[in-house]
């Protein structure tokens, strides 16, 4: 796959993410609680991919138990940047919650720094710097306001993004010979795992979900499990986790317009220029990969000129 669909890939991932925070607001509206909509979702989500991976169970049955383990441990930290950016939410305003979470966008470099002893280049700095900066102009003014700001609800929004970027890094290099489909099913089987034991699914005892949760469940499982889950899954091993960090920057400018369309949210003119931003500084971190792109796909033309000439 070349990378720059690889990128596109990735951006339609993380759009897809930011579509969560219009359709949760909804449900919260609707009086349903943090479990129902954090555990019905990414259940529909695992039985979803699990009948899609079905043709993939041939591939399955050659897998050894320690590669099936790695995914499925390694799909944790997808189960876990939801436990924690909820429990955050908790004590924090949301708007002060999406700036601690983008933390990631810096934590993606220094993590492939450490493990694959890559330094980030002047542009993608430059970049990072560019998306942090819109992140807390497009977060609104309200961001800036710590009255109500406390330890522990910073600790959890620094462990949200701990995890995305633990997230990203997995999805980069834990057994990539596996089929996406399948790679998605068993990390999102983790990531079910996970949050059941945190948030553990009470309401299902009361029987089967209503007709309304189950709307919500299968909105948030799309956009939030089964759609995401696949396009990384196909995207972040051929971008690398650090590139994927700026690129999942994205998700802030589709939660800020989502919401302007749909819950007809007021956004000011600050919160736009954030935005613009954050859409520089991915234009930035890609110049070097369009750039790098077309000095390759130049070197055979000229080889070819050459040879023509000393015939």
């Amino acid at each position: 796959m070349k990378r720059l669909t690889a990128s596109m890939l990735v951006l339609a991932g993380a759009a897809s993410f930011g579509i969560l925070s219009t359709i949760v607001k909804i449900s919260y509206s609707q009086g349903f609680s943090t479990a129902e909509i954090t555990d019905s979702p990414i259940l529909f989500g695992c039985l979803c991919l699990w009948l899609c991976s079905i043709p993939s169970f041939k591939y399955l049955r050659i897998l050894s138990l320690a590669s099936i383990g790695k995914l499925i441990i390694s799909g944790i930290f997808g189960g876990l940047v939801g436990v924690f950016y909820y429990l955050a939410l908790q004590s924090l305003s949301a708007s002060f919650g999406v700036i601690l979470l983008f933390q990631f966008v810096w934590m993606g470099f220094v993590l492939d720094w450490l493990l694959d002893k890559r330094r980030p280049t002047a542009s993608q700095w430059i970049a990072i710097v560019v998306v942090l900066s819109g992140t807390v102009l497009a977060a609104g003014y309200e961001a800036l306001h710590f009255e109500h700001v406390n330890l522990p609800g910073i600790i959890f929004g620094l462990l949200a993004a701990a995890s995305y970027t633990l997230n990203l890094a997995v999805n980069a290099r834990v057994e990539l010979q596996v089929p996406s489909i399948l790679r998605s099913t068993l990390m999102v089987t983790g990531s079910v795992l996970i949050t059941f034991i945190t948030l553990p699914p009470f309401f299902l005892a009361r029987g089967l979900p209503g007709a309304n949760l189950w709307i919500f469940a299968i909105s948030l499982g799309l956009f939030g499990v089964i759609i995401p889950l696949y396009l990384y899954a196909r995207g972040i091993p051929v971008v690398g986790s650090a590139m994927a960090s700026i690129l999942g920057s994205i998700e802030l400018p589709v939660v800020i317009t989502s919401s302007t369309l749909v819950l007809h949210e007021q956004v000011n003119l600050t919160q736009w220029l954030g935005v613009v931003l954050i859409l520089l500084g991915i234009f930035i971190a890609q110049q070097r990969l369009i750039t790098t792109k077309t000095f390759k796909r130049s070197l055979p033309q000229t080889s070819k000129q050459e040879n023509a000439s000393l015939h």
